[in-house]
């Protein structure tokens, strides 16, 4: 097992679990899309700033969570190869935090943005017709993040990691 000896490998090793999370793990590239289309619309809606802090944190506490699932998984997949009560229960309550902050994060989303729908229409046109250029722009990264959450992961592969047909 490899040990950071500097803080620049740490990040490397870091970037290297995001990427590796990003790649085989469907439902985090489902919360990375999410995220971006969420904090777009939280733009849009001209959410306040406070509203726009605890959606950005509950998001990343999901996003933190998936992750924290497929560690458990890997670890639990290398210490108990054949399937044993215990290894499965491990793999249940590591997904089941996962889905426990989705539930929290989707109820804090619709706390912050029903209250909001009535007016979106609203609120994109007054954007459109403001900043035009920059919602433009917005809605381009959010279609690219989509691509690269569908399809990006079908045609990677580096250091080993699977494809998303292999995992």
């Amino acid at each position: 097992m490899k040990h950071a000896e500097n803080l620049k490998e740490s990040f490397r090793y870091a970037f290297a679990g995001l990427a590796y999370a990003f790649v085989t793990q469907r439902n985090l590239r489902l919360h990375f899309f999410s995220a971006a289309a969420i904090m777009i619309l939280g733009w849009i809606m001209n959410l306040p700033r406070r509203e726009f802090i605890v959606v950005l944190a509950a998001i990343m506490v999901v996003m933190v969570a998936e992750m924290m699932n497929t560690a458990v998984e890997a670890v639990v997949d290398l210490t108990s190869p054949n399937i044993h009560p215990l290894a499965q229960t491990a793999k249940d309550v590591a997904a089941g935090a996962v889905l426990l902050a989705a539930i929290g994060a989707a109820l804090l989303g619709l706390w912050v943005f029903i209250p909001r729908l009535v007016s979106f229409g609203q609120d994109f046109m007054v954007r459109w017709n403001n900043e035009r250029g920059l919602t433009t722009i917005l809605l381009l990264v959010l279609a690219t993040i989509l691509a690269v959450a569908i399809w990006f992961p079908r045609t990677w592969h580096r250091d080993g990691y699977p494809t998303s047909q292999d995992h």
